[in-house]
């Protein structure tokens, strides 16, 4: 039966890379040293811990207007344009949408950048979570920055006040239509997600316009309390935040349904939107709500009716009793023997999946200059979207289908459009070659370190030794015989053992030699690309 009893089994390598796996993006050996050496509730405790926000992405193609250049004036190469003014006074929009999307591509893999270089943190992988949760798109990148910086300085906080935050943010505004609700032309898009998609969920049917948890009537009436809310022009003095205007806000107290135990909303002007999220929040069901959505992010998508009872209803409550802080609550959950126990179960997302292929594996962008490290980030941005995980570009409001789309949930990730696209985009990441993005080839020299990954293995010379602990670090799972004879063939090409155990002993004693040290490179370059296209690869 599930339960949330603190785990209290084995803890070394595997159950670190378990943990750290699901909280983070990539995981590198020095994390997993270093959480062996902390235990479980350290690793806990520092995967929670508040850090400071990261500088703001910077201006990386050079000043010019020939091909790779960018004519911004107000930002230097180098330089971050989140402080630029938003509105670039250039002679013609076709130069300022230039701009734009140059700050865009920043954006994009600065974000991916974020991800890659945490340590042991959870704050990037709680980041995306609220990004799939609180689902909001625009063009304009510094609304996208600001957008996503409210749900990063909020990732580890209160599920309430980062709700209240949002429903004002103005890429929310404009992105479900909440700029244009106004006292003579109601809109219920944002108040419509904000109870079936953000706070409570919709819950089963049971009468023209009731659902379980709301009524069509709380939707009209919660879209009144959020009338009067504006996202400024662009060319304001003050662009990134809403505004109030009175006169467009219906006047008057607005009634809830008995779905909300008849609650009044009293005028409130500016304060009203707090007051019906106050409200929402008073229902346990968005307690529930949210764990689950949670449960699925970082255990499992099966939710049965004994997970619900033994594990989302508990951790609901120390939600509830936390006045919805989730921190205590997901680490009650980690640290639970129910979690290790949902092991090979996830199929990795492109991110996980293109982040395991680079990090884990000692790939990181390149650090010669803001140039090159944002160039190779927005190449693996632009490969993670066209594996279906667009950051900042979600499908539709509902956010990615993994996490909701029952029966399959994770195995969209790996349809017959994508596996393929999935095995060969890892395999080209370890032995190079030109990633093939919306008919744009994107040229990846073979930057895994293969020769230094293998001296980190400790016995190394005996090919049974180095094939699975490669399968331990990159799997966490432990293959069989039949499976190791076979990479072991991929290694050697059939030769016996000791033909490995004496070219890789003597370019050891001999690193210099270029001939061997090329010959041994091509060996495990071989046998990694191989790795990373199996099945045991796709799944943590």
């Amino acid at each position: 039966m599930p339960h949330l009893d603190k785990y209290s089994g084995n803890w070394s390598a595997k159950e670190a890379r378990h943990l750290l796996k699901r909280t983070s993006f990539g995981v590198t050996e020095t994390m997993v040293s270093e959480a062996v050496t902390l235990g479980l509730t350290a690793t806990i405790t520092k995967l929670f811990e508040e850090k400071p926000l990261p500088p703001p992405p910077l201006k990386y193609e050079p000043d010019g207007t020939g091909r790779g250049e960018i004519n911004d004036p107000d930002v230097n190469y180098g330089e971050t344009w989140v402080t630029a003014p938003i509105y670039p006074d250039l002679p013609t929009s076709q130069e300022r949408n230039s701009v734009y999307r140059a700050r865009n591509r920043s954006l994009y893999a600065w974000s991916f950048l974020q991800m890659q270089n945490a340590n042991i943190s959870i704050r990037e992988k709680l980041t995306l979570f609220w990004h799939n949760h609180f689902v909001s798109e625009n063009s304009n990148p510094h609304r996208e920055f600001y957008y996503m910086n409210i749900l990063r300085k909020n990732a580890l906080g209160n599920f309430k006040e980062l709700t209240k935050q949002i429903t004002i943010d103005q890429n929310m505004l404009i992105y479900l239509s909440g700029n244009e609700n106004n006292n003579s032309s109601p809109n219920e898009n944002y108040s419509r997600e904000l109870l079936e998609l953000f706070t409570i969920g919709k819950g089963v049917a049971v009468g023209n316009g009731d659902y379980t948890n709301y009524t069509e009537e709380d939707v009209v009436q919660i879209a009144k309390v959020l009338t009067g809310w504006r996202a400024r022009w662009i060319r304001h003095a003050d662009p990134l935040n809403a505004y109030f205007t009175n006169s467009r806000h219906t006047k008057g107290n607005k009634k809830l349904s008995h779905r909300f135990n008849n609650a009044e909303i009293l005028e409130n002007g500016d304060q009203e939107y707090k007051d019906v999220i106050d409200v929402i929040f008073k229902q346990d069901e968005c307690s529930r709500f949210i764990m689950r959505q949670f449960y699925i992010w970082f255990v499992n998508s099966e939710i049965t009716s004994e997970i619900e009872t033994n594990i989302i209803e508990p951790l609901a409550k120390i939600t509830r009793d936390n006045n919805y802080e989730i921190t205590p609550a997901l680490k009650v959950l980690l640290a639970s023997d129910h979690f290790f126990e949902n092991v090979f179960c996830m199929i990795k997302s492109p991110l996980d999946l293109m982040i395991s292929a680079t990090k884990s594996l000692l790939t990181v962008a390149p650090s010669s200059s803001v140039k090159e490290e944002y160039e190779f980030a927005y190449i693996m941005y632009l490969a993670c979207s066209d594996l279906g995980q667009s950051i900042f570009h979600h499908p539709d409001v509902a956010g990615w289908k993994a996490y909701y789309q029952e029966p399959l949930f994770y195995k969209t990730w790996v349809n017959n459009f994508f596996l393929p696209k999935r095995l060969e985009y890892c395999k080209i990441l370890v032995a190079g070659g030109d990633l093939l993005i919306n008919k744009k080839k994107y040229k990846v020299p073979p930057l895994v370190p293969v020769l230094a990954i293998a001296r980190d293995i400790t016995n190394a010379t005996d090919p049974n030794i180095l094939v699975k602990e490669l399968a331990s670090r990159l799997f966490n799972y432990e293959i069989t015989d039949g499976q190791t004879d076979s990479l072991k063939a991929v290694l050697i090409d059939g030769l016996p053992d000791f033909e490995w155990t004496v070219e890789y002993g003597d370019y050891l004693a001999n690193p210099s030699d270029s001939t061997l040290a090329i010959s041994v490179d091509k060996k495990l370059r071989n046998l990694v690309a191989v790795m990373v296209q199996m099945s045991e690869f796709q799944i943590m």
